[in-house]
């Protein structure tokens, strides 16, 4: 593979076909650049030359004695012959050998079906031996023997527990989960910090033995995943319930993909949190399980009763209308301060009423919400668009809006942004403007991302000075502004429009720096002595200002 960019620039490196395996001499060399890689292990698909079986010994092997590697991924997308499989499992023993690797992920490990004793055995051994890895996932690896090989594995594991263990697309069942959670309850100084058993086959009963581990030692999970499971509003309860009371520390939950949940398992997580609703994760995610507005005006209710927001609540591909998203930001209108941080609406029914309601909130200076996401909802009028869009003109603290524009075109979008971003119709609306907005949509226009580039600056201050000067003085400057000004006045005027000019085009550090130097502080005296007579001249590249007394 010829490499289309520096050496010290390439950090990862994709092997799926004998092209890319130039990137061996980089692994062979014990390079310190490479640190991810991902390894295409089938032989032939779609009439695409893959990995041969003597170039995956070469990988094999190179991997092996390869010192910084830090993540490797495998990916096996069709069953594996009897040939392959041999040179496959010559492989992952290869593979265990190197004790660096912190990130291991197999993906499609049903591949592994005819080895599977063979190649988690492998597997097994790498886990147990290599005291430096972190996470450990598998995915499409739907086999009974898989927790069995895992639970195994870690209980001769020697050295720190695993930070974070995913099984997804797996085929674990309720048997397999109590396997997992009796390992862990005997064992709590080896259960992982984040776990992730999404799109299995477990239910309720799965649900009971998560619960019955998480009251015994709830603090160890910052993170559980449970999507696309089996679960209905009873395993819910059961699980929201010990995470309400025992998982202060727990971080991120999510649910979903399962319209057996609905509104009755909503209101379950919602009143077994309402007790303690600091208690509920920062990130929380329910996804594609239809709530109503009963389940919405729960989940606002308990989310309006914590001291201080949560940092992002995702409510995806839920048929969400303009009623329920009204059950939900009621809650919050007396304190829009503890909406979260994060509201992800992708892909829901919202209309006219439903954007009205949530600019209303947005114009609330004790708004929290600092990324919103409506994109894939249903088309709107353009006026609705547009008072969503300037509804955040006097916000300061939403960050990124990603709303559905109706197929405007970049002409519309621009000046719809152009009067919220920047608005130049005087001196003070502009400075007035929104500083903060640094995202919106998927807009590719390039004016947009110019306006926004300069609200990614941290300094507010420097922005609104950055954008005062440049529509109002250097683009079209007007004498008369200042004819009427009281000398104290112009005297504050002269000294922010110098140090605007003086700080343009320097970074942050130089524009503090500009701004005390005593230097500058000279000329801008002498400017202000003479101030009973001014005359400017502003060059475009080269602003410069002359002054003397009139006579």
């Amino acid at each position: 593979m010829e490499l289309a960019r520096p050496l010290g620039d390439c950090k990862s490196a994709d092997i799926t076909d004998t092209t890319s395996l130039d990137i061996l001499r980089l692994l062979d060399d014990d390079s310190p650049i490479i640190r991810r890689i991902t390894v295409m292990i089938p032989y032939g698909m779609l009439d695409a030359a893959l990995v041969s079986d003597e170039d995956l010994g070469r990988i094999g092997r190179a991997i092996a004695k390869n010192t910084n590697l830090t993540t490797l991924r495998l990916c096996c997308a069709i069953n594996l012959n009897k040939d392959s499989s041999r040179h496959a499992l010559q492989f992952l023993d290869m593979v265990g050998k190197n004790r660096h690797i912190r990130h291991f992920s197999l993906h499609g490990g049903y591949g592994f079906n005819a080895i599977e004793t063979e190649a988690f055995g492998y597997l097994s051994s790498f886990i147990k031996n290599n005291e430096n890895l972190e996470s450990f996932e598998i995915t499409h690896g739907a086999t009974p023997k898989v927790v069995g090989f895992l639970v195994d594995a870690l209980e001769r594991r020697r050295g720190h527990p695993l930070k974070k263990i995913t099984l997804n697309y797996s085929g674990v069942k309720d048997d397999d989960v109590k396997e997992m959670m009796s390992f862990f309850m005997n064992n709590p100084s080896k259960a992982p910090g984040r776990i992730c058993l999404d799109h299995n086959d477990f239910g309720d009963n799965g649900c009971f033995h998560i619960s019955k581990f998480v009251r015994k030692s709830g603090n160890i999970f910052k993170e559980i995943g449970l999507r696309g499971n089996k679960m209905g509003p009873c395993g819910l309860r059961c699980i929201a319930s010990a995470l309400a009371y025992h998982a202060t520390s727990l971080e991120r939950f999510s649910i979903g993909e399962n319209h057996k949940i609905g509104d009755p398992g909503v209101i379950a997580i919602a009143e077994a949190f309402a007790t303690y609703p600091n208690s509920i994760p920062s990130h929380l995610s329910i996804e594609e399980i239809n709530i109503g507005p009963e389940g919405m005006k729960s989940l606002g209710i308990a989310l309006a009763r914590r001291s201080y927001p949560i940092e992002s609540l995702h409510l995806k591909f839920n048929h969400i209308g303009d009623y329920e998203l009204m059950s939900l930001l009621e809650c919050f209108r007396s304190n829009p301060a503890l909406i979260p941080k994060t509201l992800d609406l992708t892909a829901n029914c919202l209309g006219h009423w439903g954007l009205v309601v949530i600019s209303d909130l947005l114009r609330n200076r004790c708004c929290s919400l600092e990324r919103l996401n409506m994109a894939n909802t249903d088309p709107v009028p353009y006026d609705t668009v547009s008072y969503a869009v300037n509804s955040v003109k006097c916000n300061s603290t939403l960050r990124e809006l990603n709303i559905d524009t109706c197929g405007l075109a970049d002409e519309k979008c621009l000046d719809l942004l152009s009067s919220v971003v920047c608005d130049t119709t005087s001196i003070q609306s502009t400075y007035l403007s929104n500083h903060t907005l640094v995202k919106f949509g998927n807009c590719s226009s390039r004016e947009i991302s110019l306006l926004l580039a300069v609200n990614s600056n941290p300094n507010k201050s420097f922005i609104a000075r950055h954008k005062v000067i440049y529509h109002h003085f250097a683009k079209n400057f007007r004498l008369d502004l200042f004819q009427d000004m009281q000398p104290a006045v112009l005297v504050e005027v002269l000294t922010y429009v110098y140090r605007g000019f003086a700080c343009c085009d320097k970074n942050e550090k130089e524009q503090k720096h500009a701004a005390k130097t005593p230097g500058n502080l000279h000329r801008v005296d002498g400017l202000l002595n003479n101030s009973l007579g001014v005359t400017f001249l502003i060059l475009k590249n080269c602003p410069v200002i002359m002054y003397g007394r009139k006579k």
